[in-house]
């Protein structure tokens, strides 16, 4: 029997005791064990041993990922495009700006490389640090696409920029991906974030009505600024929405 299934018993009979033990014990854990762990310490209330379990998962991780950096660099493939900007969002995901060393070692960069940089700065906590590598990239001739925008909006978000989220949504109309959903939903919590709920309003309006994730911006964005009776008034037509397209 497999530790998995170990697990999964022990789990399912509610000894956190023996289930502790048995994962401290597994000589290794893929991510279906970790995810277990986790929730079952905050089902427990064990909120401080439940957040260690999972900064564990996080490190482990890394740890496999820079072993296969290891193999990368000893078989020579470190100025692989590919390769490269692989190991750099492995990093960025990690909370690793490591992954920006990677990148550097590339014969080029690339956009997608710039998005991996980008997407990491703005994930990371550093909206700043991913404008001035958002413009480096228009500064070496790099045409932003949508993935560029997704990160580039956020980082507009969390800096409460609403001139520079304008000229980026500007730029989006510019490029041609305005009508692309992942770049809309972005755009609907910027502007609303930043105090601009018409903006907000018009975004949606004119988006694809079967698309859930823009329903789910929307009503976040009523929330946000204390319109419970609109979110409440749109969840339903969200749901209404939702049986017809299923039907």
């Amino acid at each position: 029997m497999s530790f998995n299934i170990l697990i999964g018993d022990l789990i399912h009979n509610g000894d956190i005791n023996a289930t502790r033990n048995l994962f401290n014990e597994m000589p290794e854990r893929n991510l279906a064990t970790w995810n277990a762990m986790i929730v079952r310490l905050a089902h427990f209330e064990l909120d401080e041993e439940g957040l260690e379990c999972f900064l564990r998962s996080r490190r482990e991780g890394l740890r496999y990922g820079r072993q296969i950096h290891a193999f990368v660099v000893i078989n020579g493939f470190e100025q692989d495009m590919c390769v490269g900007s692989s190991l750099a969002h492995m990093y960025m995901r990690s909370s690793h700006l490591e992954g920006e060393r990677v990148l550097k070692g590339l014969p080029f960069l690339n956009v997608v490389s710039y998005n991996t940089v980008i997407a990491g700065r703005a994930q990371n906590g550093d909206p700043e640090g991913a404008f001035h590598h958002f413009i480096l990239m228009k500064n070496v001739g790099l045409l932003p696409d949508h993935v560029t925008f997704v990160s580039i909006i956020s980082a507009c978000s969390d800096l409460d920029a609403l001139a520079q989220g304008q000229q980026v949504h500007a730029q989006v109309i510019h490029v041609g991906v305005g009508s692309v959903s992942p770049v809309r939903s972005p755009l609907i919590s910027m502007y609303s974030k930043c105090g601009c709920l018409e903006d907000s309003s018009m975004i949606f309006s004119e988006a694809d009505a079967s698309d859930l994730v823009l329903w789910s911006s929307m009503i976040a964005a009523y929330g946000f600024h204390g319109r419970g009776e609109e979110a409440n008034k749109l969840f339903n037509e969200m749901i209404g929405e939702a049986t017809i397209i299923m039907l």
